[in-house]
């Protein structure tokens, strides 16, 4: 097909009509689809332009946007949330055309050009009109509310309705959640019910009344076409059950009807008659002026390839390095059932960006974990070994976003997010759901130095001293100091009748002698020399406990408790660097690495404390290069 770009005010004129942004309003009749195969982004835009949700619609569409000669200057502007903020996507008002008229997205009204333009901007935000090819409407309606969406399928072999599904419903409404139901089938098509298959509902309101004496649930429902097509069974406008109260009582219980388009029924016929329910969840401040409001906590992470990308629970070795939330749960709903709800949502991001360049969603998920008061967070491997989830995000699925409804008793849980195979790279975004105010932290360990047990002191450790001073005479040579390609050929000579023993390089003892010479002379005092022999025994023993194989390389995701055993705590951010600058393309660190590693550490944390004051300290230029460059 041979496209051309034509600016929207003038293909308005080729049909001799003066362009408009929009005609008479917005309506989901304006929009139709093209030849995209972005039916998913589509199927949003008409929820979204219900009048119930007016308010949200603005907010993706700024108002006052016109094509009037004192405001068209040949852009336009739309909002759109984008992994925990909304951006602005600036466009100019070329289409892509054939023959004069728009290829994709585009209104009933040929001098109409808001649904075109807003697809434009949409696909700018992902890179390409190509990006949008195939989705979810839940991922649209993500971008277009900031909202977190549930999907319910309620009947059927893969029916999962919770019990408390008229409760979370009631919720929902009361933070003016979009609520949208349907029934599957190819094309609309009447059913006999009054009902019509293949199309989209939403839900305005529940009511519970007593009917005689029998509590029953009421669900008014919305067909956006306004139209006489309207539920037929028990509840309907003209059933017996309807008939049976009178126009005064109907309006004391609610049982309103707004329009032509609105229908009540039976919420078991409800459950009975339709496919699927949709609960598009909104951010407090999305929802507008109402009493009760979701509280929501936001991270945003990464897994990255031999650090923390460990895979799913059945990937024993790896699994426990992913990224772990710790969700504190006090403050229980206002239900009698004293649990807390909190909907838990796992976003993969920006993937649609680099789909030209053959990548795909991961297949991702997630698991709940019961902090258990003899473990404390980041969670370490032991933990997994013994213990097990108590809920999990379902299959995992190569799709944007997952998202699980959780109802805990109070206490400690962890989530645990993960791609299906290990080192996986991909970068997320997690959302936390609350009724009530309770919290969702990043687990990670805070830098600090501990403290190491000194090795037992044996009876003949004055004879030890003697001869390690004449070993280091008899390498030093005449100057008493030894430089980096003697202190290599001493380590490797007195640690060489140690099990598993592997030859250091001059480069590392390079770095050795620069990190221990105090007083700059390029050489190693007996002192220092002492003080850093100590050290290498020891962090030699330290890796070869971590060297499982005995390759002489140390798995990297191993990095964090080895370093945790030479006396130092550092947060993942800083071991993932550690791992991009010591690591090898397998994920392996070597043993001349490990040592330069934790020499490293060892000065770093000693050049902090000596200029720290109350855990802060402040540095001027010539302290900063003289404590940096030497690391």
């Amino acid at each position: 097909m041979e496209l051309e770009w034509i600016r929207a005010k003038d293909i308005a004129h080729m049909h001799r009509q003066p362009p408009k942004f929009v005609v008479r309003g917005f309506d989901r009749f304006d929009v139709q689809q093209g030849q995209l195969g972005d039916c998913w982004f589509v199927a949003a835009i008409a929820s979204l332009s219900c009048p119930e949700y007016r308010h949200l619609f603005e907010r993706v569409i700024p108002r006052g946007q016109s094509f009037q000669d004192n405001w068209y200057s040949g852009v336009f502007r739309f909002m759109f949330w984008h992994f925990g903020e909304w951006k602005q996507v600036l466009v100019d008002d070329f289409l892509p055309t054939n023959r004069g008229r728009p290829v994709f997205v585009h209104s009933s009204q040929t001098n109409e050009f808001w649904a075109s333009l807003m697809e434009k901007a949409y696909a700018k935000l992902y890179g390409s009109y190509e990006a949008l090819k195939g989705g979810q409407v839940i991922d649209a309606l993500t971008d277009l509310t900031g909202g977190v969406t549930e999907h319910y399928t309620l009947r059927g072999e893969h029916a999962n309705v919770p019990e408390n599904i008229v409760n979370i419903l009631f919720k929902a409404l009361e933070r003016l959640s979009l609520i949208g139901a349907g029934i599957n089938g190819t094309g609309e098509r009447a059913l006999q019910n009054g009902l019509v298959s293949g199309h989209a509902y939403s839900v305005t309101d529940l009511r519970r009344i007593l009917h005689g004496q029998q509590p029953v649930n009421l669900i008014r429902i919305r067909d956006p076409h306004g139209d006489s097509k309207e539920w037929r069974g028990r509840w309907s406008e003209w059933s017996p059950e309807m008939q049976q109260i009178s126009p005064e009582d109907r309006q004391q219980l609610g049982l309103i009807q707004r329009d032509d388009g609105e229908f009540w029924m039976d919420f078991e016929d409800f459950l009975v008659n339709f496919d699927r329910l949709d609960i598009c969840n909104l951010t407090p401040d999305a929802a507008g002026d109402v009493q009760r409001k979701w509280h929501v906590v936001e991270h945003h992470g990464r897994w990255v390839k031999s650090f923390n990308a460990g895979g799913r629970q059945s990937k024993e070795a790896s699994h426990w390095a992913n990224p772990q939330y710790l969700l504190k749960l006090e403050d229980t709903d206002e239900d009698e059932d004293q649990v807390c709800t909190v909907v838990v949502q796992l976003m993969q991001k920006d993937r649609r960006k680099i789909k030209q360049k053959g990548e795909t969603f991961r297949f991702i998920g997630f698991y709940i974990y019961k902090l258990e008061k003899d473990y404390t967070v980041p969670l370490r491997k032991d933990f997994f070994e013994y213990n097990r989830d108590i809920s999990n995000s379902g299959a995992f699925s190569n799709v944007r976003q997952v998202t699980k409804r959780l109802s805990l008793p109070p206490g400690a849980y962890v989530v645990v997010p993960c791609t299906w195979d290990e080192d996986e790279e991909a970068d997320f975004f997690m959302r936390f759901f609350f009724e009530k105010g309770n919290v969702a932290e990043y687990c990670d360990d805070i830098p600090e130095k501990t403290e190491v047990p000194p090795p037992p002191v044996t009876p003949d450790v004055k004879d030890q001293e003697d001869n390690f001073k004449q070993f280091f005479y008899r390498v030093s040579g005449e100057d008493m100091e030894v430089n980096a390609f003697e202190l290599k050929d001493a380590i490797n000579e007195g640690l060489r009748k140690e099990p598993l023993h592997h030859d250091i390089g001059v480069d590392a003892c390079r770095s050795f002698v620069c990190l221990m010479d105090v007083d700059g002379s390029g050489k190693l005092s007996f002192h220092e020399f002492q003080f850093l022999w100590h050290h290498l025994r020891s962090w030699k023993k330290i890796f070869y406990q971590h060297d499982t194989d005995n390759s002489g390389s140390m798995d990297s995701r191993e990095l964090r408790y080895a370093i945790n055993a030479g006396g130092y705590k550092i947060s993942n951010k800083t071991i993932a660097q550690l791992i991009f600058k010591f690591a090898d393309e397998r994920g392996r660190v070597s043993l001349d690495n490990f040592l330069i590693l934790m020499a490293r550490l060892m000065k770093t944390f000693n050049s902090f404390h000596d200029l720290q004051r109350d855990g802060f300290a402040t540095v001027n230029i010539q302290q900063w290069l003289e404590k940096t460059l030497t690391l």
